[in-house]
């Protein structure tokens, strides 16, 4: 179980950081894991990794993929699929994969043996499955963006939207101390979050969906007084009438997987469905946006 043989990796390196975030959406409607990093602090050179289950490039795609970056102002200068050699993944994951402390949360992996600081929440993340573990700055914004909103107030139905890992419905779970909906479109995704919550102790606590969005029939028929959606710009202004709509009145969402520059494009379009900024939080060019329903609570 600790040896991974052959898996496929898509590499593609762009210029622009936009550019790679759309390159990144495009792939991760078709590969599920999808990983996007600048290659260096000086250059505006992007990575974007993706981890697709058969193999998926071709020459159309890669055509597909080159027009989405000069689009988005930027350009794909290489994309190659192969096969990553055989390695110890989980052995490398847990050597890449230090505890974490973020506000009050402790985000270690099921391979850590120590203790959690006195006072903190400890969140376990197995190494081995670990995207979406705190160490990115837009899962590090939400964190504290959650410790931070839940010493002000108290919340009774909370939703994670594209929860990838879980870490941030447990996170909720364990801070709030309610139970939380979580909802990914990936069934791998969805696998892994429940994994989580029962190494959390939280399988009757988080429970965890298939769901596009929030337009699943499930979804849609409750009102949630706080949403955590650590997604991607793109998406997050295409939803953000559907994000109106799972708010109750007064609720609160909190969005990430943004840049700061995209800050305009996300903000405008939940303006307009009356959700307004109540503060940001940035990290290392990251937005972490907390918005409020203008409706009356």
């Amino acid at each position: 179980m600790a040896t991974m043989t052959g898996q496929l990796r898509i590499v593609a390196e762009i210029e622009g950081a936009h550019a790679a975030l759309e390159v990144a959406a495009a792939l991760d409607e078709a590969a599920g894991a999808v990983s996007a990093f600048e290659v260096s602090a000086t250059s505006t050179q992007w990575r974007v990794e993706a981890y697709p289950r058969a193999p998926l490039l071709d020459p159309v795609l890669e055509i597909r993929l080159a027009l989405v970056a000069a689009g988005a102002g930027g350009r794909l200068t290489r994309i190659v699929e192969g096969r990553l050699p055989e390695r110890d993944w989980l052995l490398e994951n847990r050597r890449a994969f230090p505890p974490i402390r973020v506000g009050r949360f402790f985000v270690h992996g099921s391979h850590w043996r120590g203790r959690a600081p006195a006072g903190a929440i400890a969140i376990e993340i197995d190494a081995a499955t670990a995207f979406g573990t705190g160490e990115h700055p837009s899962t590090s914004g939400c964190l504290l963006a959650l410790d931070d909103l839940a010493r002000r107030r108290r919340f009774r139905r909370p939703l994670d939207i594209g929860t990838g890992s879980g870490v941030l419905a447990i996170a909720a779970a364990k801070r709030l101390r309610r139970r939380v909906v979580a909802g990914d479109i990936d069934p791998g995704a969805v696998r892994v979050a429940r994994h989580h919550s029962r190494r959390n102790g939280l399988a009757g606590t988080v429970r965890v969906m298939r769901a596009a969005g929030y337009r699943s029939r499930e979804l849609r028929r409750a009102a949630f007084d706080l949403v955590l959606a650590n997604i991607l710009a793109r998406p997050l202004a295409l939803m953000a009438r559907d994000l109106r709509r799972a708010l109750a009145p007064g609720g609160v969402a909190v969005l990430a997987g943004l840049l700061q520059r995209q800050e305009p494009q996300v903000l405008a379009a939940h303006r307009a469905q009356g959700l307004n900024l109540v503060r940001r939080i940035v990290i290392e060019g990251w937005s972490t946006l907390i918005l409020r329903s203008g409706r009356a609570p």
